[in-house]
């Protein structure tokens, strides 16, 4: 990274309110299929599945209002759900529920007011400790954290006098720290959110989706058209996806030792896309996924079924 961009970026100015062992040809064994453990998430058409990976058994994980449903997603510990929807009639307000994950029932509901009025496309991501609300940047937000009760906690709208804006990314990391992109840049910012740390300078033209480890240690993202791996330092960035299409994302294991890659991507007009589900190690080896995969490459297929799990918008594996 260019000296004076680490000056500019440490110098910055927040605006708060209140982150195994294989061959080096990549052809490393994945365990035998019962060893893998967790359950993948992940919508497909109207649906949202549940798969678990011990029985590879897929069920609906659950019924979802595709009309006013904003977006979902699930505590680290898989015990809570957090969805948010629109409020009829209102453009300024998001609901938001936790729900239990093991019965259904919900834990907590409340009402987000947008700060910066009309808006009715909001979600949110669930801290690892369950206490804390991350909201995506947009066109006029910038960053917000939220607590459960709908209270605005922090609030990041811009980085060197320049607006986080739509296509800029922020996602939680261990501890409650947040990871974050801003230009060719991902930056880190720990509770109490009062600095930031540059990460990484990315000099792409096109990268982004950013994921991080459990337990914090790794990063993996994407660089064109293919997944890459690095330290949570931004060391020994290193590609561990190639094939004949498109990569568009892979998250981590619970474990953080194995990536599900969204291989095979195909683009859609009105949503992120579709793709078929391969499992790699994290061991920072190159892998070649999607369409007749390389040696190491676990295709994600349900009980009685000789076709790859395909999923579109979003995937958890908890």
């Amino acid at each position: 990274m260019k000296n004076v961009n680490m000056l500019v970026l440490l110098s910055v100015a927040l605006f708060f309110n209140m982150t195994g062992c294989s061959k080096n040809d990549g052809s490393a064994e994945l365990p035998v299929d019962d060893e893998f453990s967790g359950i993948l998430l992940y919508d497909s058409g109207e649906q949202t599945y549940k798969l678990d990976l011990s029985t590879k058994v897929r069920s609906i994980y659950f019924d979802r209002n595709t009309y006013s449903l904003n977006g979902w997603d699930v505590s680290w510990d898989g015990s809570i759900r957090l969805e948010s929807e629109i409020v009829a009639g209102e453009f300024d307000e998001i609901k938001f529920k936790l729900i239990n994950t093991a019965d259904n029932s919900v834990v907590k509901e409340f009402v987000y007011d947008s700060p910066n009025g009309e808006d009715r496309q909001i979600s949110g991501l669930l801290s690892p400790d369950k206490s804390l609300i991350l909201i995506q940047p947009d066109f006029e937000h910038g960053i917000f954290i939220i607590d459960t009760e709908g209270q605005v906690k922090h609030h990041l709208p811009m980085v060197n006098n320049t607006k986080l804006t739509l296509g800029d990314e922020v996602i939680w990391s261990s501890n409650n720290s947040i990871l974050f992109t801003f230009e060719a840049f991902i930056l880190r910012s720990d509770p109490p959110y009062t600095s930031i740390t540059p990460v990484k300078e990315l000099n792409y033209s096109n990268w982004g989706n950013i994921h991080a480890s459990a337990d914090g240690s790794k990063i993996s993202l994407r660089i064109d058209k293919h997944i890459y791996l690095m330290n949570a330092d931004g060391t020994d960035l290193v590609q561990v996806t190639e094939s004949d299409r498109e990569e568009r994302e892979a998250v981590f294991s619970p474990d953080g030792r194995y990536l599900l890659v969204a291989a095979d991507y195909y683009p859609h007009t009105f949503h992120p896309g579709t793709w078929d589900l391969n499992i790699i190690p994290a061991d920072g080896n190159k892998y070649k996924v999607g369409k007749k995969p390389g040696n190491g490459v676990f295709e994600i297929r349900r009980n009685n079924s000789k076709n790859v799990e395909t999923a579109s918008n979003q995937m958890l594996w908890r």
